[in-house]
Order: structure tokens, then C-alpha cells, then sequence
């Protein structure tokens, strides 16, 4: 069930999921950046982010055959 109020400066959003309704108010900028434009802002950002370094898995050591082993 979807209602929308409008108005100039902002919007009523209803939305019922669940046994719980949310009504959300949402408001609009003239001068705000558009959808395309926060988009490519958040792809440009993602690949400067900084990736945990990564490192080889050496061999593990072990002092005992594994129980598994055919030998």
C-alpha cells in the first residue's frame, strides 16, 4: 500500500511492510547533485578506498600425518 502526499517542499511516503507502517518524509533539493551524479561520486570513492593488505597462506606445519591421509 503506497500513498503520496506532495507538496513543494517535501513528500509523504507510506509504506506498510509487515504488520508495521513507516511513514517517511522526503525532501527535495533544487541545487543538490542529481542521482547520476551521486552514483559516479560513490563508484569514485569505492575505488580509492583502501583494501586490507593481503598475504600468501604458506604451508601449514605439522608435526603429525592428518587422520585422514592414505598412508
Amino acid at each position: 500500500m503506497t500513498q503520496e502526499n506532495t507538496n513543494q517542499e517535501y513528500q509523504y511516503m507510506t509504506r506498510r511492510i509487515g504488520s508495521t507502517t513507516y511513514k517517511v518524509k522526503v525532501f527535495f533539493s533544487d541545487g543538490g547533485e542529481t542521482l547520476e551524479e551521486k552514483i559516479l561520486r560513490m563508484i569514485r570513492n569505492e575505488g580509492s578506498a583502501a583494501a586490507p593488505p593481503c598475504g600468501k597462506i604458506g604451508t601449514p606445519q605439522m608435526s603429525r600425518q592428518s587422520e585422514r591421509s592414505a598412508s
